[in-house]
């Protein structure tokens, strides 16, 4: 096991709240190009001076390029209006020269037509399309027309709607972004009333740009360029610390997570998502709750808001559903009664859940797709009947686990993993040790980790690969159970890899992060990264660590308060990474 130092600080900055009211702007009308061709035009011939796009201009005597033909007849496929010298006009069948072709059609002498106009199969001139014989082609127009505002909830998130000529659309997204380069892009969903569409992943005071593009089987139409401004912060949410040493190697993304606990006076405590800079994008306070569990629904359109209820309380158990814009707030506390810790979505919309038992071990549940706040959710098993342990249980983590449509739980007080199929037979136990628990599958019983776990990551397609948070503590913490033989050290907690050989039987520890020393014995989490990368969190130690995998500190993120369960996502858009 690899005991690796974190690298040298570089740069820091700290990101305080920001104040400020709502910014508002107001947008028009804008008018897009349909592109029914190879190639987007920029160059074709008209008058002296005659321009393309919105109206084509021959020159003003318009004399035909290299025909006979004068510039009234000469202007070939038109972008809105054309017209040619003092009186003639191109529409639906001009010629240009000897062979009247838009292939080339000069009118004058240099004026330029649309955006490219050619003749042939595959040309556009403006907003007309040219032919397949080479024709000016018959025109084809496409408006878009947008609006857009920021929530009146959570301002940093834009909601987009819009209007569009162009008939039967197939597809449709909208690039934003703080210059015209955009680098975000939000997916529309075509059965929404207007197309209406969330821009997630913005900062909090600030003016960005967006382009909405539309598709149908005939071509695309991509309105100008719009903006929208962002509000500022809300009042009383936690400064952050950012420390970054490599921002090149960071995985980048989204950080999704919460804080555990409550702001002064019982006030709540946010559920929030970070940027690869460690800047507030979204954010929701649900009243006198923690925002322990906190995780996007599997389709983005939610986040399910979880408080740590432990030990279990009527005044301390909430669970809410709330959407992107934070405009509906649905409390699912009913159907979740008795929950701790965290929910986990499943792909079918069912979510994944633990609750109180009756004989001193857990519950998992899982609560319908589709589901609404008087639904019964479905017992799946105890947690003491999976594993087979005879004292109490602790669970603390639920995840699925897609390669066979299981779930696997974490219980630190057996210091154990469990797998379980949705009608509850028990696959496996990892780990455990703990006089009177569970005796793990693997190793002919032998212990991997000591001192217990939280969070955990399936990492592998076929689900024999997991990192896993191991607080690595002498006891359980808030506990009267002993782990004996599986205590840890005490000296702090880790990140650990664990790979399993389901044939051969065995877990082999392949890696592990230690860094600082920070001993974190109440909650943790960590996620392995698409480039490689592992983020770990210290939760209640405040701090967020992304490291490569060597070991070396990439970026460092302290926090006022603490920091619940987290999920890194590359997009806040569509199913999640874990």
């Amino acid at each position: 096991m690899m005991n690796w130092k974190r690298g040298t600080s570089t740069r820091v900055s700290t990101r305080a709240a920001l104040l400020g009211s709502l910014l508002s702007l107001a947008l028009g009308c804008a008018k897009a190009v349909l592109i029914d061709g190879s190639d987007p035009g920029s160059s074709s011939n008209g008058g002296s001076t005659g321009t393309g796009g919105g109206r084509e201009t021959g020159g003003s005597t318009g004399t035909g390029g290299n025909g006979s033909g004068t510039g009234g007849n000469v202007i070939t496929g038109t972008g809105g209006k054309a017209t040619g010298g003092s009186t003639g006009t191109g529409g639906s069948s001009p010629t240009g020269g000897s062979t009247g072709t838009g292939g080339r059609a000069t009118g004058g002498s240099t004026g330029t037509g649309g955006g490219r106009e050619t003749g042939g199969s595959t040309g556009t001139g403006g907003s007309s399309t040219g032919g397949s014989t080479g024709t000016g082609g018959t025109t084809t127009s496409c408006t878009i027309t947008p609006s857009a505002s920021p929530s009146s909830k959570i301002p940093t998130v834009g909601i987009v709607t819009f209007t569009t000529t162009l008939a039967s659309p197939t597809s449709a997204s909208i690039k934003f972004g703080l210059d015209t380069t955009y680098g975000l892009t939000a997916p529309v969903d075509l059965t929404q009333a207007s197309y209406r569409t969330l821009l997630l992943g913005m900062k909090a005071s600030k003016t960005y740009h967006y382009q909405i593009t539309v598709t149908n089987s005939t071509g695309s139409c991509t309105s100008s360029d719009q903006m929208i401004a962002t509000g500022a912060l809300p009042n009383g949410i936690q400064t952050l610390t950012v420390t970054t040493n490599n921002a090149s190697a960071l995985a980048g993304g989204f950080l999704v997570t919460g804080q555990y606990s409550q702001n002064a006076g019982s006030s709540g405590a946010p559920a929030f998502i970070l940027d690869k800079d460690g800047d507030y994008v979204w954010w929701y306070s649900v009243p006198s709750a923690d925002a322990t569990g906190v995780a996007m629904s599997y389709d983005g359109k939610y986040m399910w808001i979880a408080t740590a209820n432990v030990p279990d309380s009527s005044a301390t158990d909430h669970v809410h559903r709330v959407t992107m814009d934070g405009l509906t707030d649905t409390d699912f506390t009913t159907a979740f009664a008795h929950h701790s810790h965290q929910v986990t979505p499943l792909p079918d919309g069912s979510v994944a859940f633990y609750t109180t038992g009756s004989n001193g071990c857990d519950d998992i549940k899982l609560f319908p797709a589709n589901g609404t706040t008087t639904s019964t959710a479905t017992l799946v098993v105890n947690a003491k009947t999976a594993h087979g342990g005879s004292g109490a249980c602790h669970l603390n983590n639920i995840q699925y686990s897609p390669s066979d449509d299981t779930l696997v739980f974490s219980d630190l007080d057996n210091n154990c993993l469990t797998k379980v199929t949705k009608t509850g037979t028990a696959v496996w136990v990892l780990n455990g040790g703990v006089s009177g628990g569970p005796t793990s599958s693997f190793n002919n019983g032998a212990i991997v980790w000591k001192g217990g776990e939280h969070g955990f990551h399936i990492l592998s397609g076929d689900g024999t690969d997991y990192v896993l948070f191991n607080n690595n503590s002498k006891a359980p913490a808030g506990s009267g159970t002993s782990w004996g033989s599986a205590a840890g050290d005490g000296s702090g907690s880790m990140a650990v890899e664990v790979k399993l050989d389901l044939t051969a039987k065995t877990a082999t520890q392949t890696w592990s992060y230690k860094g600082t020393g920070l001993d974190n014995q109440v909650l943790g989490d960590v996620q392995r990264l698409p480039n490689g990368n592992t983020i770990i969190d210290f939760a209640t130690k405040s701090t967020v660590q992304e490291v490569d995998s060597k070991g070396t500190l990439l970026q460092q993120i302290v926090s006022g308060k603490n920091f619940g369960y987290i999920e890194k996502r590359p997009t806040l858009y569509g199913p999640p990474p874990r």
